[in-house]
């Protein structure tokens, strides 16, 4: 095949009228044995004016003697058909030509033909056989084509770890949700206790009454009542003298009245219904404060509240001398000079760091850093990091950041420009901004050994590292800087 395409160029070269350097057109002989296409000798005769001369060697030549050439015209025809054979054996033809795409233009980054190479679009252009650019690209597109896999196998990674992160998300939901509904289940229980003993009460109240209704008769006690009456009326009437005999037995008898009325008035369960009414009235009022209260306790603020939401300060003490601390302590950012500072066992004087004066021990926690905005939209050179660390971590050394050195954080590197990256391990996890990184907030969970960071400002989910086993050692705040980074917290 290789054969065929050198005889296919040395035809075409053979069938190429040198003016037009394109295949012959009515192809013409002169007196001087060059051919030429009849249009383009015409129009060179035309530019020379009555003078005549061969284009090619420029000799005299008489336009009578100029005559047709029917074998090379013929030759060209077979040349066009052959070269389109071979183009198509060989992997293509030039659309324009129909000739065998054997040179790669440079310039135009395009494989060309012979014809094209030697027309005024390509004639000051870098050329060179295509076989020559194939190896050189497929070294290009090698390179780039592992770069891709790469991306791919990371791309694989990161939708495996995003999985796992949506299936642990559903997982903690499944038990958040029952553990609401074991609340609710208790809550329901003490409240159904509480309503069956008081209507039980109230279902003995009722029973009682309804037997005293049946059982007590208060006529003999009216009639007893009435005679009495009437004997005391009876006995005012009389004189003095008889009203006052027997009128210790009058009292007396009067005195045991009035004891049976208030005996028989006690019957009537007053303070017994009272007793229940009084009940309802404070459950009610004791619902009402019970709804409030739930009202307040699941508000935002509360939350924040249960959250303990940190006022994080800086520790001077474990602050690199580059680094340059706030008076309140509140930011910090890269101070220039190096500041000659007391020697301080922890201290950093390797890595950027600096620590927060908290150390946390136990309990849910959350704070919130600022990162210089400008920098995050402008510059991505300089790396930064937020998040968590282990007290014991090493101040007098490089250390790396990844949860087996003692920090959980997230932040940018360097050598990875306009990405943020959580510092996971082995291997980092790149972060998808689906908002405007402004602030971060950090939460801690102590007992359950999370790791979180939200944006502050929607409150989305940012990156949760899997759960660490702290095993009682003190986390503190954690900070990276470099030059032109400045945080706030």
């Amino acid at each position: 095949m290789a054969a065929a395409g050198s005889f296919a160029k040395e035809l075409s070269d053979e069938t190429i009228c040198p003016v037009c350097l394109e295949y012959f057109t009515d192809p013409v002989i002169t007196n001087c044995g060059h051919n030429f296409c009849r249009a383009c000798l015409t129009q060179s005769w035309g530019e020379l004016g009555r003078k005549s001369s061969c284009p090619e060697c420029r000799e005299p030549i008489q336009q009578c003697n100029v005559r047709p050439n029917r074998k090379l015209a013929s030759i060209v025809e077979i040349s066009k058909k052959f070269s389109l054979q071979v183009a198509k054996g060989t992997g293509g033809a030039c659309k324009r030509h129909q000739e065998p795409l054997r040179l790669f233009c440079r310039d135009h980054e395009a494989p060309i033909c012979v014809v094209c190479d030697r027309s005024e679009e390509h004639r000051e252009h870098r050329v060179i056989p295509v076989e020559e650019a194939a190896e050189e690209y497929k070294e290009n597109v090698q390179v780039k084509l592992q770069s891709l896999e790469g991306g791919r196998e990371k791309l694989v990674e990161w939708k495996v770890a995003e999985e796992q992160r949506i299936l642990e998300c559903l997982k903690q939901i499944e038990e958040e949700k029952q553990e609401i509904k074991s609340v609710f289940k208790e809550m329901h229980k003490f409240l159904e206790e509480k309503e069956q003993y008081w209507l039980t009460e109230l279902v003995d109240l009722e029973e009682d009454i309804k037997r005293m209704q049946g059982s007590t008769d208060l006529s003999e006690e009216i009639s007893h009542l009435s005679d009495l009456i009437k004997e005391v009326e009876e006995k005012c009437q009389q004189p003095p003298s008889e009203f006052l005999q027997d009128i210790r037995c009058t009292l007396s008898r009067c005195q045991e009245g009035e004891a049976r009325q208030k005996e028989v008035l006690s019957l009537q369960f007053e303070w017994r219904f009272r007793s229940a009414s009084l009940k309802t009235s404070i459950l009610k009022k004791a619902m009402e404060e019970l709804e409030e209260s739930l009202k307040q306790g699941l508000s935002q603020e509360s939350l924040k509240q249960a959250l303990k939401i940190v006022s994080v300060t800086l520790d001077p003490g474990t602050a690199h001398p580059y680094l340059d601390l706030s008076k309140d302590l509140k930011s910090a950012d890269w101070g220039g000079p190096y500041q000659h500072l007391p020697e301080n066992p922890g201290r950093f004087d390797c890595n950027f760091h600096v620590l927060g004066q908290e150390t946390f021990t136990s309990g849910r926690h959350c704070w919130e850093v600022e990162v210089d905005i400008e920098v995050l939209r402008w510059f991505r050179g300089d790396p930064w990091a937020v998040g968590v660390a282990s007290d014991t971590i090493r101040r007098k050394e490089q250390i790396g950041l990844n949860p087996d050195k003692g920090i959980w954080a997230v932040g940018m590197d360097p050598f990875y420009p306009n990405a943020v990256w959580a510092y996971t391990s082995p291997e980092w996890t790149l972060l998808t901004l689906s908002y405007d990184l402004r602030k971060i907030r950090v939460f801690l969970d102590y007992e359950k050994g999370h790791v979180e960071f939200f944006f502050a400002d929607t409150d989305n989910l940012l990156f949760t590292f899997p759960p660490a086993s702290f095993s009682g050692e003190g986390i503190r705040p954690f900070f990276q800087l470099f030059p032109r980074i400045s945080m706030q917290c």
